[in-house]
Order: structure tokens, then C-alpha cells, then sequence
């Protein structure tokens, strides 16, 4: 069968299912994970019997039998049956929405074309599978052709949604289908890696809702039928199951003759008193029970023995507008707090982000990342961008320039990840494209398990009220500490000039060795070549550590800036004063002798060459600037006040996270009277800290950040975690942002400006 959406006869085929179906392992078995959500039955009263529902099947021409609207899918010789097993109950699913939504009225043939024609992608929803794709007893990662488990299927549907499949044996004729190779051998997609800019943005209208796995019992299957009407299920299979012809009325036989020869994964469609009924990939000659082409009959006793695993699932409303508010739990309890929830899916931010982990890119888990993800978002820039200070007509969807963010380290990639999908459409609406780079999450979310043991273990000596734990810990945490932020610094500078050993310490006057071009100044340099041909906005935020990276890009270009004209080679602009239309640096986590190299003299070039703009008055609740002049500057550093700066707590050490680096994990500064003979060590002040109030040479920048919505009642003590998530900063750096502009244009509606891309 070439096309499930050609008719075909199944009388007088002669069946010949391929040894590989039946034989080896084609699924394997999800490992228990407690943080798995366990299905319950509900008190619902249960059906005797059940079957798809017949308003989904169809006659099938020259014969007694039917088959589903959506069709049956033949995976011929892949070995993609989790795929394909997803993409079977995703069809029904979208098929009884489909029936939901008219009515519950029978399909004309038209429609039915179109349903068969609009199934999910079975390559696409194994390829994702791919990123999932871990386990504890395999040393390295499956390549992209491998076994996949129904867990990993799930996820990588959860992060990526679905594109629709073309089932037919041409080439797709839409860019955001996804075409199996079950109905193309040579199609196109077959060397697709990660969903393209089209392929991502269509498979968002199919989501994952919610997904519960199931227990072996029989009752609780009985009720997720009842539920869901399709259950995802794998099992080991045996020669049985290619004897479940027409011919055997579908019935899988049962017990085998050979025993069990492989596992496979299939979806459940209904039950009734001998056993379940089974939706196959084995194309329609396969099956025919009760008169369902492509549905076989799974005796109880053969379940019994031989399931592996099952998840019931439901499809998702598509709604992303809503995504980024968050739902208090109000009424709940009394409670009123952000409600718990799961990773933010990743194609709320395809196209919008570059994630790193020591200078590569992270190609697995549920944020990958490629190297070829900034070339074709630059790609689209060159043509998705209007540069301009007029507002933009209403039928002109482009971008006037980009805002690349750098958020910092101390969060894990999940929440991090959150918080930039949660900001995409603000920064939209003023009309800039969105770029985040993350570079180090994943090692810092490691490390820190370490530090909260070392916490533990310093409570547990000295007690939490002990005025001595702040200097315990930072005796006990200093070893690990530095090589943490030596690792650290490292990853920042490999980001930028690349993965081969270099100077740890790069100034003006180092050696202009040759070095590696890394994946950040690749960004840079593509930023700088947008600039130079659009003269487009560039705005640059960099959180915490983000400083670090931000350092590492300059040095880069005051390297190139001092070669000689013929061994130039990475940049086409050598000046940030002019590249950076604002520059915001927001507690940023880089020590005073490391940011007078670059940084602060280029805070202060950018303020100085600027025009003094009307300040717009209180920029956020909470930020207020320095200076008493009132004068806007495009480059600002924001810290906390002195008194904010002291309720700042980092677990159970009773400072704020800069104070512990500064105490025990940067190089310490000779101290006043320090000489050869008796050296003394202080630690140095960081950018980020309340003390650069006393450096007058940074007033023009300066913005400080006096409380925290978080805090109930003055004086309130507050985590880092608060006031990494504190809002006030975000909306003074948008207000900076919307007030370089005439008043007429600063935001353009608070909508959605440009198109989507990714």
C-alpha cells in the first residue's frame, strides 16, 4: 500500500509481515520515574464492551471492511513503530475533536480526504523522540536511527509539538509538513535533524495536554479507554502476531508457536470480553477484527504476560497567548503563589535561542541547540528586519533591530528557559527580535547540588542562628568554589573563542595568537554584519555571570581591532560603542579588576558620545537612578541598594551570592600595605555590588533597586532566586528601551510586532 489515502482490496493479498518487525527490539521499556504522573480511574461507570468510535471508520471499496477516516499506516521497512504508534493515537484524538467541533456529524468524502491528508508526522515525533532518548545502562547517546521508548516519544511531543505528515508519494507541497518516509523513501525531511523555521511554528497547533502512565491493571486500562478512547502501549510480541490476518478474523494468535521474538509499540482502541483491541502500523492487510482493517484482537492472557509499558494522553488546546501568565492558587487553601508546573515546551522559543554548555552546543535533552539555529535565525533577519524610527505601518510585520539577552548561570535551564519565553512578547512589542543565549545553565545546576551540601553540612556543625556559619561556609565552600568559578570563566571564554585552550585571561595588550572562532562571537559577528548592512537596532542585556560573556565578546574584538588589515578575520565592525544602542548590565557578577578591562570603559565611552534624553520619570517600582541628574544614558548597571543588598540571603549563607564569590571564590586584591615580602589579601567588590554607589565614575549608570515585590513588610530577608525573578529591573530596562525613541513610537500597541518566527 502506497498511500493510505488510495483504497485498496485486502482480499487476496498475500501477507507478508518482514521478519525485522517481529524480531529484536524495537521499543525499550521506560525506567521508573518517580516524578512520573500515575493514571487514576475514575468512579465513572464502565462500558461492557468498546470500540473506536464508528463515526471514525470508513468502508473500504470491493470488501466488508473499514478502517479509520485518518487511515491506517504502513511503516514498511523502518523500524519507527514508537513514532508511528504516537502519530495513530494523535489521529484519533484530533479526529474526535474533529467530530466534537461539527457536531458529532458523519464526515462527507471530502472531509475525509482532508482528515487523511492532515495526519501527524510518525518521522517527525521519533525524531524528537531522539532528544529524550537516555538511559541509565547506555554509556553513550543512541544515534539519531535507533530504539526509542514510549517516554521519550512523549517528551520529545510535549517540547516540539507535531507537524502534519504528507501521505502521499511526492514531495510535500506545504513547508511545514513533515513527510515519513513510509510514503517516500527519498523524501526530503529524512535528513531533518530539528524541525526548520516552518515545520516548527505549524507543529505548535498540535500539543501535548496531559500524559499519565499506567499501571499493569487491568481495571485502570478498562478506565483510560473509557477516558481517553486510545491508550499508547508497548509489548513484547511474538510470531503470533503475524498470523492476525482477515482470513484469522484479526485475532492475534495466541499461545505462539515460537515464543517471544521482539517488542513493539501499538495503541489500544477499545476491549471487550477476550481481550483488547489493538491498532497495528502494519498497514490495512493486517488486523481485521470485527471487520477493522489494521486492528487485531490482544488476547488478555498474552496481555497479561507480555505488556511493557502504556501512557494515556490528551491533546492539548492551542492557546499560546496564554503561555507565560502565571495562575495563582487562589481558592486553594487560602494560597495564593505561582502553581507548580511542568518544563515550558520548547517550541515556545525555536528560532529565539542559542544554548551552550562549555563552548558546544547542548544537541540533546529538552532544549537542543545547533549551530545551524543561528544561521538561519540570522538568515531571517536579513530580510525580517525594517530598520527605521517611524512607526511601522499596520500591514508591516518586521522588526527594527534585535535585543540579545545573556541571562546569568544560578538558575537551571528550566527555569531560565521560562523566564525568556515569558519576555519573547514583550520585547515584540517594541518591536524587536529576541535572542537568548544560554551558555552555562547546565553545569551550574550540577554544581550547586554540591554547594547546598556543603550548607547542609555547616548548619548541621554550627547551628542556623550561629554567627559564625557565613564564615564557616566560606571556609568550607572556598576549595570547590573556585574551581566552580574558574570553570565557570572558562565556559564563558569558550563560548566566545572556542573550545581550544587559551590564555585564561585575555587583555589589550595579550598575544594576537590565531583562536578559534566559538559559537557567541559567530553571534556577535552576525550581529555586527546586521548592523553594518541594515543599520538596525542592537540592544544588549547580560544578567549575573551574563557579565562574564558579555567581557569575553569585547576582548574578541579588541584582539581583531589590533591585528593588522590582512589578518583581520572575525569582524566587520570593531567599535561596540557604536554597535550597542543600549547596553544593560543587570548585578552583574564579574569582579572590579576583570570589568575595568573592557566593561566600565565602555559603559562610559557610550554614556559620554550619547545625547543627554529626558528622563521619563519613575522607570519601575522599586529602580531608581543614581545620579541625580535626570538624564536617560544607554548604558545602565543595576545593583541593589545597600539595604537590599544586606536582606539578600543564597541558601543558608546570610549574604547575597556576589558576597560568597568575593569572599571565597574570585582572586583576592592586594590589600593597603601589602608588599613582596608580607602580602595581604582583601576581597575585591564586584560590578554588581551595592558598594559601586562609591565610584563616581559610574554614577551615569548606575541604577539602584531599593525592594523587591516579593517582600511582604520592609526589612523582609529575600533569596537570590527573588531577586533574580524580581520583575522591577525588566520593566526599567523596556521603559529605557521605549524612551530612546520619540514618544509616538515607543511601544506599538504592547502587542505582537513581527512575524513568528520558529
Amino acid at each position: 500500500m502506497k498511500s493510505n489515502l488510495v483504497p485498496i482490496n485486502v482480499f487476496g493479498i498475500a501477507m507478508s509481515i518482514p521478519d525485522e518487525f517481529i524480531k529484536g527490539s524495537h521499543v525499550r521499556r521506560d525506567w521508573v520515574d518517580l516524578r512520573d504522573q500515575s493514571y487514576s480511574p475514575s468512579l465513572s461507570v464502565l462500558s461492557d464492551v468498546m470500540s473506536l468510535d464508528p463515526r471514525l471508520m470508513v468502508d473500504i471499496p470491493s470488501s466488508n471492511l473499514k478502517q479509520p477516516i485518518f487511515g491506517v499506516r504502513d511503516q514498511k521497512a523502518t523500524q519507527r513503530c514508537v513514532g508511528y504508534a504516537l502519530a495513530a493515537l494523535i489521529d484519533i484524538q484530533r479526529s474526535l475533536q474533529w467530530l466534537r467541533s461539527f457536531g458529532g456529524k458523519a464526515p462527507t468524502a471530502a472531509e475525509v480526504d482532508r482528515i487523511r491528508l492532515d495526519i501527524a508526522s510518525a518521522d517527525m515525533l521519533y525524531r524528537m523522540a531522539f532528544f529524550h532518548d537516555h538511559y541509565p545502562d547506555l554509556s553513550t547517546i543512541q544515534g539519531i536511527e535507533g530504539i526509542r521508548s514510549l517516554r521519550s516519544a512523549i517528551k520529545g511531543f510535549y517540547h516540539h509539538g507535531a507537524c502534519l505528515d504528507w501521505p502521499k508519494d511526492t514531495r510535500p507541497s506545504e513547508k511545514g509538513r513533515w513527510q515519513s518516509t513510509s510514503f517516500l523513501p527519498t523524501s526530503p525531511d529524512d535528513e531533518g535533524l530539528f524541525p526548520n523555521v516552518d515545520q516548527a511554528k505549524d507543529a505548535r497547533r498540535i500539543g501535548l495536554g496531559a500524559y499519565f502512565r499506567l499501571a499493569s491493571v487491568l481495571n485502570h486500562y478498562h478506565a483510560a479507554l473509557n477516558d481517553a478512547q486510545a491508550v499508547l502501549c508497548t509489548a513484547n510480541i511474538h510470531d503470533g502476531w503475524t498470523r492476525a490476518t482477515p482470513d484469522n478474523r484479526g485475532i492475534i494468535a495466541w499461545p505462539p508457536q515460537l515464543g517471544r521474538t521482539g517488542s513493539h509499540a501499538v495503541v489500544l482502541t477499545g476491549y471487550d470480553e477476550t481481550g483488547f483491541h489493538v491498532l497495528n502500523s502494519w498497514g490495512a492487510a493486517w488486523g481485521g477484527y470485527k471487520g477493522q482493517a489494521g486492528i487485531g484482537l490482544w488476547d488478555y492472557g498474552d496481555w497479561a504476560q507480555n505488556v511493557i509499558d502504556a501512557w494515556v494522553l490528551r491533546l492539548g488546546v492551542s492557546a499560546p497567548k496564554a503561555f507565560g501568565f502565571l495562575q495563582g492558587e487562589r481558592g486553594v487553601k487560602g494560597l495564593s503563589g505561582p502553581v507548580q508546573a511542568g518544563s515550558t515546551p520548547c517550541y515556545e522559543l525555536v528560532g529565539h535561542y542559542m544554548h551552550l554548555d562549555d563552548g558546544f552546543h547542548v544537541s540533546s535533552g529538552s532544549y537542543p541547540s545547533f549551530p545551524s539555529s543561528w544561521k538561519r535565525t540570522r538568515n531571517y533577519l536579513l530580510t525580517g528586519v525594517r530598520p527605521g524610527t517611524d512607526p511601522p505601518d499596520p500591514g508591516d510585520t518586521r522588526y527594527r533591530g534585535l535585543l540579545l539577552w545573556i541571562p546569568g548561570s544560578l538558575e537551571g535551564i528550566k527555569a531560565t528557559f521560562t523566564q525568556a519565553v515569558a519576555r519573547k512578547n514583550r520585547i515584540k512589542g517594541h518591536g524587536l527580535y529576541p535572542y537568548t543565549v544560554f551558555w552555562c545553565n547546565s553545569f551550574v545546576e550540577k554544581s550547586l547540588e554540591v554547594f547546598n551540601i556543603i550548607f547542609e553540612s555547616c548548619k548541621s556543625q554550627a547551628g542556623v542562628e550561629a554567627e559564625h556559619l557565613n564564615s564557616l561556609i566560606e571556609e568550607r565552600v572556598q576549595g570547590v568554589g573556585r574551581a566552580f568559578w574558574r570553570e565557570m570563566e572558562m565556559s564563558a571564554q569558550r563560548a566566545v573563542h572556542g573550545t581550544t585552550d587559551g590564555p585564561s585571561e585575555v587583555h589589550a595588550e595579550a598575544e594576537l595568537e590565531t583562536v578559534e572562532l566559538g559559537y557567541v562571537a559567530d553571534l556577535l559577528r552576525g550581529v555586527m554584519e546586521l548592523k553594518a548592512e541594515l543599520g538596525c537596532e542592537v540592544h544588549l542585556v547580560a544578567e549575573g555571570t551574563g557579565a562574564l560573556v558579555v567581557h569575553e565578546m569585547l576582548a574578541a574584538i579588541r584582539r581583531d581591532a589590533d591585528r593588522d588589515g590582512a589578518s583581520r578575520q572575525y569582524f566587520c565592525n570593531h567599535d561596540p560603542t557604536t554597535l550597542f544602542d543600549s547596553l544593560h548590565l543587570v548585578h552583574p557578577a564579574i569582579g572590579w579588576a576583570r570589568a575595568q578591562v573592557f566593561l566600565v570603559p565602555l559603559v562610559q565611552r557610550i554614556n559620554e558620545t550619547a545625547a543627554p534624553l529626558p528622563h521619563p520619570g519613575d522607570t519601575a517600582p522599586g529602580v531608581e537612578p543614581v545620579s541625580e541628574v535626570k538624564a536617560d544614558r544607554p548604558a545602565r548597571i543595576y545593583v541593589p541598594s545597600e539595604e537590599l543588598e544586606a536582606q539578600l540571603c543564597f541558601g543558608a549563607y546570610g549574604k547575597s551570592l556576589l558576597h560568597l564569590a568575593a569572599s571565597a571564590f574570585e582572586d583576592r586584591l592586594p590589600g593597603p600595605g601589602s608588599t613582596p615580602e608580607l602580602p595581604t589579601w582583601v576581597p575585591q567588590d564586584f560590578l554588581g555590588m551595592a558598594g559601586m554607589d562609591r565610584k563616581r565614575s559610574l554614577h551615569s549608570a548606575l541604577y539602584r533597586l531599593n525592594r523587591l515585590a516579593s517582600q511582604k513588610r520592609p526589612g523582609d530577608r529575600v533569596t537570590q532566586t527573588e531577586l533574580i525573578s524580581d520583575q522591577a529591573i525588566q520593566e526599567s530596562i523596556f521603559a529605557a528601551i521605549a524612551s530612546m525613541r520619540d514618544p509616538a513610537c515607543q511601544t506599538f500597541g504592547g502587542g505582537k510586532v513581527g512575524q513568528d518566527h520558529g
